[in-house]
């Protein structure tokens, strides 16, 4: 029993400290970009048509499904092409970007991989927007005529004053679960800033002392004790986060871009949110790793005596 209730928070303090706190900079950068560049951006990518495919593929990759939902209103109103769309759609990778970046600053092996799966997104993404918008292939203008056809008449582009950004939705600011999440997020902030601190310094004291190692204490006088109860602390707020935002599955809505676009405390409202969910599902995977090791009576010396990819994964689950 104690092995178990050991494993459960060592899976809960390295999820929030190898995988959380790094998450949590990326994600508030790039959420805080869209919303400083929501506006400049429309105009930018509105006035530039031929290299929107490439701008498209490139919102695409920004972590989380945010640039696919702010294009959508965009190409509505006939401000971007439709390969342009295809091409955003094609580079999203949505919530797994946050899964590969926190795995890349965990172990430096995923580094490449996450270079070459951006880049292949990107450069297919782009490919197919630019072969899209050349064939004039569009809902209304399939590429064969065997094709369904929606709204015959061509899309023209809106002379508005109003940005699209204007047309998506916004949250109803009711509920429990709203509520905790628009109280608890300065909480939750304050200790992510704590844990970002800590892990950098554990990174700095690993890199200074190839010896060094984060011991299991619950003594929140000592620094291992610190350290514990900090990571076991922000994984649980990240766990309410994520069961009060309801969102178990899904990525991001257009309710949640409109918050984040109108409001930097929205921002960093969903930011938080959107962290919450990445630490809940790294801590279900550090748990499953973990107790598959222990049922089977596999170590991680065995894992890497057999190699790593498909062999270590039979072996853990044999």
């Amino acid at each position: 029993m104690i092995q178990i209730i050991e494993i459960v928070v060592m899976s809960m303090r390295n999820a929030f400290l190898a995988v959380t706190v790094f998450v949590a900079a990326m994600v508030f950068l790039f959420s805080w970009l869209q919303y400083a560049t929501s506006g400049r951006f429309v105009e930018f990518i509105r006035n530039r048509r031929k290299i929107q495919p490439i701008v498209g593929a490139l919102m695409g990759l920004t972590p989380g499904c945010g640039g696919a939902i702010v294009v959508m209103p965009m190409y509505a109103r006939g401000y971007v092409s439709y390969g342009t769309v295809l091409a955003t759609l094609i580079a999203t990778l949505g919530d797994s970007a946050f899964v590969l970046i926190g795995a890349s600053f965990s172990d430096s092996r995923f580094v490449i991989p996450t270079l070459a799966v951006h880049l292949i997104s990107l450069v297919i993404g782009v490919a197919w927007g630019y072969m899209v918008d050349m064939t004039g292939t569009t809902p209304s203008a399939p590429l064969t005529r065997y094709g369904p056809q929606f709204n015959a008449a061509s899309k023209k582009i809106e002379d508005s004053t109003s940005s699209p950004l204007e047309d998506l939705g916004r949250e109803v600011p009711e509920g429990l679960g709203y509520w905790i999440l628009h109280q608890g997020y300065v909480v939750w902030w304050l200790v992510t800033l704590v844990g970002l601190a800590l892990a950098v310094l554990l990174l700095f004291w690993s890199s200074q002392d190839a010896s060094f190692t984060l011991k299991l204490d619950y003594n929140p006088l000592n620094l291992h004790g610190f350290i514990t109860w900090i990571g076991i602390l922000g994984t649980s707020l990240s766990i309410v986060l994520y069961v009060a935002q309801k969102n178990w599955f899904r990525d991001d809505t257009e309710a949640t871009i409109g918050d984040k676009l109108h409001s930097m405390r929205e921002t960093m409202i969903h930011a938080a949110s959107e962290t919450a969910f990445v630490t809940f599902w790294v801590m279900i995977a550090y748990l499953v790793f973990e107790f598959m090791l222990l049922f089977s009576g596999f170590t991680e010396a065995d894992l890497a005596r057999y190699g790593d990819g498909f062999g270590a994964i039979l072996v853990a689950s044999a």
